[in-house]
């Protein structure tokens, strides 16, 4: 399926050069402010000059479950009507631990046929994740299994918040994740100086630190390859710009709208 991205809201460069610590991926609270429930954040879609669509991500609510805290997360992905090269429509939950762990991942993407739902339920004392597919419609699962794996893993959606909680070092991480029905590693460099980032929102430059690394897998518009893009330098780690290179050329990816409390970009002096 289409996803992920959304780390990957944070993202292109064709050329990198990797932090001089990497690590395998071994998530912990990052001691930030990262999920606040009721967050709403509005990006917008270009390629070249052309407005193509939004991307929406909202923390919806937080929870206990087997004694620890986990927030219910969920994006919209929309192509603006009338475009003559992309119609995409999908909808993506993630119930993710405070830890930046995947617990469980709905996605739904719209067909001709359809709305397709793709869910994956992770069971970390199994080290299992149970597979479904199928149409949204009555909910009729035409497709399941069962996997087993190995390591700690990460969906698109809950790859977003990790590399919200890992933001303001330097340090690289390649990080087992689960799309499309495969395991692959994403590797995110993370950089720790401030850099100034203008959008069309605001009339200042905001201050903001990169990532850059490498997508293994085929996600939203698209998306594989090389990713760049830049976090508010703050305890939020909102993430404000990215390029990311897709099947129909690079596009832009900025923040547009945001609703976070009273948090506002931080200026870059």
């Amino acid at each position: 399926m289409k996803l992920l991205s959304l780390c990957t809201i944070i993202t292109l460069v064709t050329s990198f050069s990797f932090s001089s610590e990497i690590s395998r991926y071994a998530p912990e609270p990052s001691g930030k402010n990262i999920f606040v429930v009721g967050e709403d954040l509005t990006y917008e879609v270009r390629y070249t000059f052309i407005k193509i669509g939004e991307i929406k991500i909202k923390t919806l609510r937080k929870f206990i479950k087997d004694g620890n805290e986990v927030y219910e997360t969920r994006a919209y992905i929309d192509s603006y009507d009338g475009l003559p090269f992309v119609d995409l429509h999908s909808i993506y939950n993630s119930q993710v631990t405070e830890k930046f762990l995947s617990e469980m991942f709905i996605g739904l993407d719209k067909h001709k046929i359809g709305w397709r739902f793709t869910k994956y339920d992770f069971d970390y004392k199994k080290r299992s994740i149970f597979v479904q597919k199928g149409f949204k419609d009555n909910w009729k699962v035409d497709f399941e299994e069962n996997v087993s794996f190995s390591e700690n893993l990460q969906d698109g959606l809950s790859l977003f918040f990790f590399a919200r909680g890992n933001t303001r070092q330097k340090k690289t991480y390649d990080i087992p994740t689960y799309l499309n029905e495969t395991t692959t590693l994403t590797t995110i460099n993370f950089y720790n100086k401030s850099e100034p980032v203008k959008i069309d929102a605001l009339d200042y430059d905001i201050d903001c630190v990169k990532i850059d690394g490498l997508v293994r897998f085929t996600g939203i518009f698209g998306l594989t390859g090389n990713l760049e893009g830049y976090f508010s330098n703050d305890e939020a780690s909102v993430p404000i710009k990215a390029t990311m290179k897709v099947i129909i050329g690079n596009i832009n990816i900025e923040l547009k709208k945001w609703n976070r409390n009273d948090w506002q970009p931080p200026r870059k002096s």
